[in-house]
């Protein structure tokens, strides 16, 4: 009888610590699932933004290849120019706003005026509003809004659109503190996890 006891006081013993493991064991689980998730997150930021840069720089090529085989070099005027290949540019940045990039993750390319403390701030409004957002003054990479914010750097001598160049920014802000960006949006419900990203301005898209 003292045997069976024993045993009964061992397999209890060993129930507790089977299920205190499973306790210390399940937040890591979490855990490392939530790192995935983030890191899924950021890779797709990366992707966007790749994208963004391969998709403004063949159409700024495509526009300016397209003016310059049309009208003659005597005949080019630089203004008329930059509206084409901004046309051009703006069009094919214009389709990244439709494409499904991970169907976890909801995506949005925006262009707009903010500061760094509402940007700071937008991944939590995000995930409390259970949805992708955008900044309070910006607008979908897909509104007509956007094209001031393909910045058009000519060089002459014009031909086949390779002294040209863009940078992703807005017109002189209507506020001092506020930035105009072109920016990204990542929200995925399924892992609750939020991030926002913008082109750097000064870089230089050929």
């Amino acid at each position: 009888m003292r045997g069976y006891v024993s045993f009964l006081i061992v397999l209890a013993a060993l129930g507790v610590f089977v299920a205190a493991a499973a306790l210390l064991a399940e937040p890591h689980y979490y855990s490392n699932e939530k790192a995935i998730s983030v890191m899924r997150m950021e890779h797709i930021e990366r992707n966007v933004k790749e994208n963004i840069l391969q998709a403004t720089s063949y159409g700024m090529r495509a526009g300016a290849d397209a003016y310059d085989l049309a009208v003659p070099p005597e005949m080019r005027v630089p203004q008329e120019r930059e509206v084409a290949v901004r046309a051009a540019a703006y069009a094919s940045l214009a389709q990244l706003g439709a494409d499904l990039w991970d169907e976890d993750y909801e995506v949005q390319v925006w262009c707009g005026y903010a500061a760094s403390g509402e940007l700071d701030a937008l991944p939590g409004r995000m995930r409390d509003a259970g949805g992708v957002r955008m900044c309070a003054a910006c607008q979908s990479i897909a509104s007509p809004a956007c094209a001031p914010f393909i910045q058009i750097n000519q060089v002459a001598p014009y031909g086949a659109g390779l002294e040209d160049s863009i940078q992703l920014k807005g017109p002189e802000p209507p506020n001092p503190i506020l930035g105009g960006v072109v920016g990204i949006s990542v929200y995925s419900s399924k892992y609750d996890v939020a991030g926002v990203s913008v082109f750097p301005t000064g870089e230089v898209i050929r």
